[in-house]
Parts: C-alpha cells; structure tokens; sequence
C-alpha cells in the first residue's frame, strides 16, 4: 500500500477515542465485568520480551541476568493477564472495496480505521487485541495479546491488507467461534453481504462459544439510498469481469425491499441474541461515528 501504518492512527482522532472505553458487558474468564484501573495489581504478569533500557525506566524492572553475560542494560516487559480479550474480524472481501461517489473512504478503508482506532483504544485499556482478515478464508490471524508491541503488528497486517475476492462470512464467523479459545469480544467489521440465514447461524454459534458479539456493518450511502437515476453498467468487486447495465428506475425498490428484509432479519436476530449490532455510513466521518457509538455504548448519550 502507499500509505503507512501510522497513517492508520491520526493523533487528533486518537485525542476523542482515547477519552472511551470498551467495557465488555458480560463477564469474561477468570474476572469480574469492567475495566480495571490498575492493571499491574491483583493481576497475573506473563513475560513477554526484553528492550533495551533508556534513562527513566523502572531499575526494577532490569534483567541482571542478561547484564551479567552482556554488560548491558535490558528491562523486562511483561503482558497482563487482562478480563477482556478483544478479537477485530475485518472484511477483505471484494465488495468492501466499493467507495461512494461523494464518499472519502471506500468501506475496506473505512474498516481498516475502525479496527485500527478500536485495537488502540483495546491495547490503551491494558487489555488484549487480536485481528483476523478475511475473504472466503482467513488470510491473517493474531491472537490477542497486550504485549507492548502488539498494536504496531495490527496497524502492519491490516496496511499489508488489500480488499479482494469473493466472501464467506458466515463460515468465517463459524471458525473463529472454534479457533478463539477463551470467551472475550468477537467485533467483526463487515458489510454483512451474506446469506441472513448463514450469518444468524454463525452468530448462534458464537454466542454458544460465549463470545460478546459486536457487529459493525459497513456500508456505503450509495448503499443504503440507492440514488441512481439513469442506467447504470455494475461492477462485480468480487467476481472481476462479471457486469450487469441495469435501469435503476426498475430495480430500486425491489433492491430496497431486499436491502430492508436482509437488515431487519440481522437485527432481529441480533437483539434477540444479545448481540450489538451498528450500521455504519461511509458518508459519516468514521470518528466521529466511533466516537457516538463508543458514547451510546457506555451511557453518555
């Protein structure tokens, strides 16, 4: 991409999001709900890896074992053993690719943000954030982890990550619910372009893992309005080369119909499951979105 990692992370967004908090809203394993305000106390401390040590760290914290063999200064960093791990399942799937006439992002981009501001705001709690990308199979996966490098192996996988490809949500979500181990925050970041009937099983499963599931769905303004007037010839993102010239006069409202059967089955399912569900407009700046949503989340609005 021509773009860096830290492009991902501007500071003036990160001044609004680092005033949230994600709380989860049901116990994980081993703790009591909530955010815990001293980490370092009345938690487990597992090693994590050495640096080199600079004027103003902790002495207690020096490895004199490795001064011994080496004659120089090392601090051991540590991950906490936190109550919350959060797992980012990011779309990369062709569709995500679309981008709005008068949209600034295309919804993979919009997405790539979202995971990025939502694992830093995970990380700055102190606690554990993991990412997995996906189209019809999982292209990256990283376990969560708080470890002091963590939030730059995010920001490189979801930057090293183009949108492509045909999607599979449905049997994405069934995977993870097996693969991630221990019960924590599942956030998936998707237009939800699926069967209604696959995804509301998967999410089933999810919830019998006893995952909190988060679903953010991403779609386009163009998506949701449908203002096209005159005829149209449309792309196919995820099957390249297929095309269909279309008279929008003719296909809007049985497109809207469709378009609100799919949206009403998901958040149906989802308030009946107890599982958060947010559309997300690429025409709203994503911060400012975040921001609201995060704000409604823990009372604020």
């Amino acid at each position: 991409m021509t773009t860096t990692s830290s492009s991902l992370l501007d500071p003036r967004v990160l001044q609004n999001i680092g005033k949230m908090e994600l709380v989860a809203r049901q116990v994980m394993d081993g703790f009591v709900q909530g955010l815990h305000r001293s980490p370092h106390v009345g938690f487990a401390l597992d090693f994590a890896q050495h640096r080199q040590y600079v004027p103003g760290d902790d002495l207690k914290r020096l490895d004199w074992r490795i001064y011994a063999k080496s004659e120089r200064y090392y601090i051991k960093q540590y991950e906490v053993s936190t109550n919350l791990r959060a797992h980012l399942v990011l779309d990369a799937s062709g569709s995500m690719a679309y981008r709005g006439k008068n949209d600034a992002l295309s919804k993979f981009r919009y997405g790539q943000f979202l995971a990025a501001c939502l694992g830093y705001l995970v990380l700055h709690q102190q606690d554990s954030a993991g990412l997995a990308t996906f189209d019809t199979q999982i292209r990256t996966f990283i376990p969560a982890k708080s470890t002091p490098a963590q939030l730059m192996r995010l920001l490189r996988a979801l930057d090293d990550t183009q949108p492509a490809g045909e999607s599979g949500i449905a049997p994405i979500l069934h995977e993870i619910a097996e693969r991630v181990s221990h019960r924590g925050m599942v956030i998936v970041i998707s237009d939800l372009f699926d069967q209604a009937p696959a995804l509301i099983e998967a999410l089933h499963h999810l919830r019998h893992k006893r995952h909190e599931v988060l679903l953010m769905q991403v779609m386009a303004h163009d998506e949701i309005e449908f203002p096209f007037r005159n005829w149209s010839l449309f792309d196919d993102l995820e099957q390249p080369g297929r095309r269909l010239k279309l008279d929008p006069a003719l296909t809007r409202r049985i497109y809207l119909e469709n378009l609100a059967n799919h949206m009403k089955a998901i958040g149906d399912a989802a308030g009946k499951l107890q599982v958060n569900h947010v559309v997300l407009d690429t025409s709203r700046p994503f911060d400012a979105a975040l921001t609201d949503y995060l704000a409604i989340r823990m009372g604020r609005k």
